[in-house]
């Protein structure tokens, strides 16, 4: 099914004039919603640069949230779309779980676009975030280079799969220092220096997100000077020294403010991809320099080891959850097993597991950077998004409802904070037939932001307790919020 990607972009040309559907869209704007014409069960959010004409061909990006979000992309890369001349378009169907889904929103989206656009077919890259970055991987490597690059933010390459030296597409991948998936994006790094494909990666203050618009900017400005060095388009000196202008501006502001780590970094990005565009030995000297400086050498041995240590947690995290319900199981079926420390006298592996995660839950709220908060919010984040992603497929399947409560009570250990834990609770509580509680959970997820009344109402797991007062009590307060 995938060899379908061979043609698409190769084989749809433009059309010479404005179709009708075409001159009616808005330009310099986010629009949420362009149904395609082929297939009116797709759609995606689009941006046109405001300059946008049919007398010349356009780069274009195709975008993959992993909830068919295809708005909040378009939204982060805007500002860049409009400074460098791009088209942005998100698909609002691909997302998580389900590449049939992804890969007729490719097809849907590449069709549309190709055919109501001037698009430069040499200059079509595709981005995503998390499951959405493996998808945009996923048909980068499929389609015969048919994407000039790939913008993978939060995660790397799907399964198995590994940078190859046949991979002939640019690669710009980001993370937040907080995002669970930090090692597997500097891992990704490394394992793209040795297949020698070119890449960059940048990372920002932030979680598992979507870049800032400001990364936004840097990875599409990145992308320009790659398609300079590969002949994709003409060489531009005015961006060329704007854009190194800018990076080696943010490298001394990092010396200055006693960053070298991050001068460093930006150093050998101005080194790698100004090669062949510019003269890079004075930047070669000092990310050098920078590299032999004890302050440096330290930050990438701490970095390290905070990847080590996000391992070891997880790991322990897996192994006392995995003893704890081997515990209740030996318990409920009275017999005797031999399940390893969980026997050892006076060991608990639930209150070792609450006092794990209590002390993450305390670290993750440090008021300053450091690397305990940095590894206990990867943790956390990891183990959230884990559950969430093992306990909804069993919500919705409306069975086996004993585990549901398992994973979600677990879940609400690991993110005392998050209010869609307990409404998920509460989903498994009412499934299970235990009102008591449900109304318990849907309390706490109102009470600690939850605030979308049109879940809770159109659930029909929740129509046994419709005409309770607590229910009414809750559902009343949600719809009156702001």
């Amino acid at each position: 099914m995938l060899a379908l990607l061979l043609t698409l972009l190769v084989g749809l040309a433009p059309r010479s004039a404005l179709s009708p559907a075409q001159s009616e869209l808005p330009k310099g704007q986010v629009i949420e919603k362009v149904i395609c014409a082929s297939d009116a069960k797709q759609s995606y959010a689009l941006y046109l640069p405001s300059n946008y004409s049919a007398t010349r061909r356009w780069p274009v990006l195709y975008a993959f949230d992993p909830g068919a979000r295809g708005k909040v992309p378009v939204e982060r890369y805007r500002e860049a779309a409009e400074k460098f001349g791009w088209i942005v378009a998100g698909s609002n169907n691909s997302r998580n779980g389900n590449l049939q889904s992804s890969l007729d929103a490719w097809n849907g989206m590449v069709t549309d676009t190709t055919s109501r656009f001037a698009v430069d077919q040499r200059r079509a890259y595709a981005t995503g975030f998390s499951g959405g970055a493996r998808v945009a991987l996923i048909f980068a490597i499929q389609c015969n280079s048919c994407l000039a690059g790939v913008i993978a933010s939060g995660a790397g390459f799907p399964g198995a799969t590994e940078p190859s030296a046949k991979m002939q597409f640019a690669i710009f991948s980001t993370a937040g220092v907080d995002d669970f998936n930090f090692a597997e994006i500097k891992l990704l790094e490394e394992k793209l220096s040795r297949a020698n494909i070119i890449h960059q990666t940048e990372v920002f203050e932030g979680r598992h997100e979507w870049p800032p618009a400001s990364v936004a900017e840097s990875a599409i400005g990145w992308m320009e000077l790659m398609a300079m060095k590969t002949g994709r388009r003409d060489r531009d000196e005015s961006l060329i020294d704007a854009w190194s202008a800018a990076r080696l501006k943010q490298a001394q502001a990092f010396e200055d403010t006693r960053r070298p780590y991050d001068a460093y970094g930006i150093y050998l990005e101005l080194s790698l991809s100004l090669k062949g565009l510019r003269d890079v030995s004075g930047f070669e000297t000092r990310a050098s320099q920078l590299g032999n400086n004890r302050e440096v050498r330290d930050e990438i041995r701490d970095e390290q080891q905070q990847i080590q240590r996000q391992r070891d947690l997880e790991r322990e995290i897996a192994s006392l959850a995995a003893a704890g319900e081997r515990a209740r199981i030996q318990e409920t079926d009275q017999r005797p097993t031999n399940t390893g420390r969980e026997n050892d006298e006076g060991f608990d592996p639930n209150s070792r597991l609450h006092t794990v995660l209590t002390k993450l839950n305390r670290d993750a709220k440090g008021e300053s950077d450091s690397a305990t908060r940095r590894v206990a919010r990867r943790v956390l984040e990891g183990e959230f998004i884990l559950l969430v992603e093992r306990g909804q497929p069993i919500l919705q399947a409306g069975r086996n409802y004993d585990e549901a409560v398992r994973i979600f009570t677990l879940a609400t250990d690991v993110a005392p904070e998050r209010a869609s834990a307990f409404y998920h609770l509460a989903w498994a509580y009412i499934g299970k037939g235990d009102k008591k509680k449900s109304l318990r959970a849907l309390q706490t997820a109102a009470e600690k932001g939850f605030s979308d009344a049109a879940a809770l109402t159109n659930n029909k797991a929740f129509d046994s307790i419709r005409n309770d007062p607590q229910y009414q009590k809750i559902i009343s307060s949600l719809k009156s919020q702001p």
